[in-house]
C-alpha cells in the first residue's frame, strides 16, 4: 500500500475525484487538516507521497494562514529529497514560492473548462506522459505562476495562464489546474465564489452545465493521471 500524505486547506476544496483514484490505484490516503489544528511534518518520512491541495488563500497570506509557512518548507524538502509530490492550484502557487517563482494577481479570473496543451516535453515525464494532446481540466483560479521554477520542465500550457503543470526535480510535481472536483463540488464553488465567477465574466450556472458536458472527458484525462503517480510513488 502506497501511503500519501494530502494536506487540505478547508473544507469547500478537498480531493474528491481524485481521491478516489489514487485509492483505486492503490493508495491510501492520510489527510492532515492543517486548519483544525493538525501540524505540518518537516519531511515525508513514513509516507511514499504527498498532494497539496487547493484553497482559496494567495500563496504568501501567511498571517491569515499561520501553516503556510511550514507547507512551503515541506515542498522544498520534498523536492530536494525526490519524494513524489502532486501540488495543485493553491498547491501549486505554494510550490512556486517556495522554489523562488513570482506568483501575481490576474485582473480576471479564469473560470470554467478549457482546453490545455501537453507540450513535447511531457512525453518522457513518467507522470504526465499519459495525458493527451489537448487535455481539458477546470481552472478556478485568480493568482498566476509568473513562470516555471528555474530549472524545472515545464509540462502542461494553453490560456494566457501558460504555466499550468511543471515538474521540479525528478518527482515533484504542480499543476495550476484542478483535476479533481466532482459535480457537487463546481456547484458548491460556483455558488460560493459568485462575484469571482461575474469577474471572470461567467454565469455560476452556466460555469455548471458546462463542467457537466464535459465531465465525462476529464475524467477519462485524469484519473491515468492518478493511476500514474501511485504507480511512480510505488517503484520509489
Amino acid at each position: 500500500m502506497v501511503r500519501i500524505l494530502v494536506i487540505q486547506h478547508e473544507d469547500s476544496v478537498g480531493i474528491d475525484k481524485f481521491g478516489r483514484w489514487l485509492e483505486e490505484a492503490g493508495a491510501e490516503l492520510v489527510m492532515l487538516r492543517p486548519d483544525r489544528g493538525d501540524v505540518i511534518p518537516e519531511n515525508l518520512a513514513g509516507y511514499q507521497g504527498m498532494v497539496v491541495l487547493g484553497g482559496t488563500a494567495g500563496p504568501e497570506d501567511d498571517e491569515q494562514w499561520e501553516w503556510l509557512p511550514a507547507v512551503r518548507a515541506l515542498q522544498r524538502t520534498a523536492a530536494a529529497e525526490e519524494s513524489p509530490a502532486f501540488n495543485i492550484c493553491l498547491g501549486a502557487q505554494l510550490s512556486a514560492v517556495a522554489h523562488d517563482t513570482e506568483v501575481f494577481r490576474r485582473s480576471i479570473p479564469q473560470i470554467g473548462v478549457m482546453e490545455l496543451i501537453r507540450r513535447p516535453e511531457a512525453a518522457d515525464d513518467p507522470v504526465f506522459s499519459v495525458l493527451p494532446q489537448r487535455p481539458k481540466a477546470v481552472l478556478w483560479h485568480q493568482e498566476q505562476i509568473a513562470a516555471v521554477p528555474e530549472g524545472a520542465v515545464h509540462l502542461v500550457e494553453g490560456t494566457d495562464a501558460p504555466v499550468q503543470a511543471f515538474r521540479v526535480g525528478s518527482s515533484f510535481w504542480s499543476v495550476q489546474f484542478h483535476p479533481e472536483p466532482d459535480a457537487h463540488t463546481v456547484q458548491r464553488w460556483a455558488e460560493g465564489t459568485a462575484e469571482l465567477v461575474k469577474k471572470a465574466g461567467r454565469i455560476p450556472a452556466d460555469v455548471v452545465r458546462e463542467y457537466e458536458a464535459e465531465a465525462s472527458g476529464i475524467e477519462a484525462t485524469f484519473r491515468p493521471l492518478a493511476a500514474a503517480f501511485v504507480n511512480y510513488a510505488s517503484s520509489r
